[in-house]
Order: structure tokens, then C-alpha cells, then sequence
């Protein structure tokens, strides 16, 4: 009896986060991109992440169940649903077969509560300058602090309004050493994500903001525009 009702919790746990990131009953999420560079042109596009469907693989000898997102470029992200959280655990580039396999980036942790945090390993992305030549970006690694701060958020994008949304935010530094040009430059990091049940991932704001006029401010924000 305990026993069972030990499996129960665990299950009901599982299936509490995975509410918010469902990888099983959706088959693509379409979102519009705007990136807003303070010292370069604005930048439009839009994106398709595709759900390729549940599989199973080995790891150390253990068979795992993983579930593959398919990204508009060719890169494939694998993603496992554990007793902890949601888990982005390897990543597949399209020129090259072999499952790039890590200890996992949490997405969203199994406990869905106010003040709930936790922390991932990352890297810049969104600062760039751009010369007659090359392209020179500001790119780092760094740790970032993840907290859910809201379990009522109502989210508009051009899908629709989302009700009871959760919010999380990021927040980190770093330092990126450029050229004898450039030198050392202050990154400061800030991340909104909105998920919605049943839905997943609606709204998401990032910043990158640096110490130095040269590269300025760099704010992404990514609306879902679509899903099925």
C-alpha cells in the first residue's frame, strides 16, 4: 500500500510538470523572433520546433525513453521526463549522426510552486556587431539562477490569451575577453519564460546587456504564434 501510494506521488509529480512542457500530444509549437539590437538593424523571423515523437535509447547500459524536437535549422534536441523535471539532455546536429548526450539542462523542475529555483549552465547568443567583413559575436559561457515567481500570469500572443501561465526568470553575469580591441566586457543576463498547461512554452524575453557601447543592449522577445 505504501508502496503504491509512494508510485502515485511520483506519478502526479510527473505528470505536474510535464503539464507545462508536453512532449507527447503536440506536434509543433511556431513561434515568431524578434531580436532588438541597441547597435545593429532589428532582426525578424520565425521558427518551428517539431516533436519527432517518443524513443527509446541506450544510456550506460540502461534504456531510456527521450523525446526528440526537431528545430527549423536541422538540429534536434532530446528531451526526458524524470521524477525531478523535464530535462533537455543531448542535442543532434544535422551534419553529424552522433547524440551529443550531457547531465541534462532542467526546463522545468518536477515541484511547480512560487520561489521554486534552480540553475543551468549556459551561453550569450544574442550580442553581435557586424563588420563590413565578419560578424563579431560575444559568445560565453555562464551560470544561470532560475526561479518561478508566478502561477497566474495571463499571456497574449498572436495564438491566443493564456490563462494561469507560470512565469520564471533568470538571472546572470559573465565576462566575454575580446581582441586587444575589444578587451573585457560585462554581460549581464536576464530571462522571462511564460508556460502554459497543455500548451508548453507561450512567451519568452531575453536580455543580454553589456558595459560597453560597442555591443549596447540585445532583447529577444519569441511569441507563440502557432501550435498543433
Amino acid at each position: 500500500m505504501k508502496f503504491f501510494l509512494f508510485l502515485l506521488i511520483l506519478i502526479s509529480c510527473s505528470e505536474k510538470q510535464s503539464n507545462y512542457f508536453p512532449l507527447d500530444n503536440i506536434n509543433s509549437w511556431t513561434y515568431s523572433v524578434e531580436i532588438i539590437p541597441e547597435v545593429e538593424n532589428r532582426i525578424l523571423y520565425k521558427k518551428t520546433n517539431t516533436a519527432i515523437g517518443k524513443k527509446k535509447i541506450i544510456i550506460d547500459n540502461k534504456e531510456k525513453k527521450i523525446f526528440p524536437i526537431l528545430r527549423e535549422d536541422g538540429t534536434t534536441f532530446f528531451y526526458e521526463i524524470t521524477d525531478q523535471g523535464v530535462y533537455r539532455k543531448g542535442v543532434k546536429y544535422l551534419k553529424n549522426n552522433k547524440i551529443n548526450l550531457d547531465d541534462g539542462r532542467i526546463v522545468l523542475p518536477s515541484e511547480i510552486k512560487v520561489n521554486k529555483t534552480w540553475s543551468n549552465d549556459s551561453k550569450t547568443f544574442l550580442i553581435l556587431r557586424r563588420y563590413p567583413y565578419y560578424d563579431y559575436k560575444a559568445t560565453t559561457n555562464f551560470k544561470i539562477d532560475y526561479k518561478i515567481v508566478s502561477l497566474k500570469e495571463t499571456v497574449k500572443t498572436p495564438s491566443g490569451i493564456f490563462k494561469d501561465c507560470i512565469l520564471i526568470k533568470g538571472e546572470g553575469q559573465t565576462n566575454f575577453i575580446g581582441d586587444s580591441e575589444i578587451g573585457s566586457i560585462g554581460i549581464k543576463i536576464t530571462s522571462e519564460e511564460w508556460y502554459s498547461k497543455r500548451v508548453g512554452l507561450v512567451k519568452m524575453v531575453r536580455e543580454e546587456k553589456t558595459d560597453t557601447d560597442l555591443f549596447g543592449t540585445t532583447r529577444m522577445i519569441q511569441l507563440l504564434e502557432d501550435y498543433n
